[in-house]
């Protein structure tokens, strides 16, 4: 993980969904030391309040928690605006809240499909257009980020709704980027590989697997969710002034077709 500015987001208010734990949290983390004054968003209350205990002091004010779910148009409606409120304003939003539901294709139930993508892409739709509401109303400049995934283009077998939902991220984020580059309006996302995260548990904790999830990757490792969460600050902060549309993968090489550091094809 990089080292931290403790100044580069001195006074900017962020708005983080799907913070309580992994990326979310480091995310939350990395931009309060930096200066930032954080709302956080998640679904479980428990565990929002671990990570808020932990949360370096920010200067322009406390830090806000704001359980809810994103996937309810009016619970986002009442988590942004009364963050907004409360901060006097959003500078950087990022939209890390998602789920997975496993299920072989040919089983896939109408409702596990539809949930998994009314959080990953409704709920990401809903919070983005709360803050260009705002941002458009205020005449203000606006930097978005989303979690994406390697899913955005690797398809994912038994992940039918998750791999469906990746996939249109990365073209909402690019249709966003070009409808409001002209009014100072930013939006990126970043794409993680194989991350130790609580969502990755079953590979994390047992050696085997995680072992064998390690060989399918370049650089022989998972990441930590600390490295995807300085790629977000990176993609939030001013060295990036000029970058918009684009999806950041982190993910040690993953998208580089890992199996054909061996040329078995020639």
């Amino acid at each position: 993980m990089a080292s931290h500015d403790q100044t580069r987001f001195d006074g900017r208010r962020v708005f983080v969904t799907g913070g309580g734990q992994g990326i979310g949290a480091a995310t939350a983390m990395a931009f309060a030391r930096e200066g930032a004054r954080v709302a956080l968003n998640d679904l479980d209350p428990e565990t929002l309040r671990r990570t808020m205990a932990g949360l370096p002091p920010a200067g322009a004010g406390p830090h806000l928690a704001r359980p809810g779910d994103v996937a309810r148009e009016e619970t986002v409606a009442d988590l942004l605006g009364t963050a907004i409120a409360e901060m006097g304003g959003l500078d950087i939003l990022v939209c890390n809240a998602g789920i997975q539901i496993p299920s072989p294709s040919e089983a896939v139930t109408t409702d596990d499909f539809a949930k998994v993508l009314a959080v990953n892409v409704t709920g990401v739709m809903l919070c983005v257009r709360a803050a260009l509401h705002h941002w458009l109303t205020a005449g203000a400049p606006g930097i978005v980020v989303v979690t994406s995934s390697v899913h955005q283009i690797i398809p994912k077998p038994g992940y039918l709704g998750y791999s469906a939902s990746k996939g249109a991220i990365g073209n909402m984020v690019r249709t966003w980027a070009l409808e409001y580059a002209d009014r100072a309006i930013r939006v990126n996302a970043v794409a993680p590989g194989a991350i130790e995260t609580p969502m990755n548990k079953a590979w994390t904790a047992d050696p085997r697997q995680r072992a064998a999830v390690s060989r399918h990757i370049p650089m022989r490792r998972p990441g930590s969710a600390g490295e995807v969460a300085d790629a977000i600050l990176f993609l939030s902060s001013d060295q990036a002034a000029y970058v918009t549309g684009q999806t950041l993968f982190v993910d040690g090489g993953l998208t580089l077709y890992g199996d054909f550091q061996e040329n078995w094809a020639s």
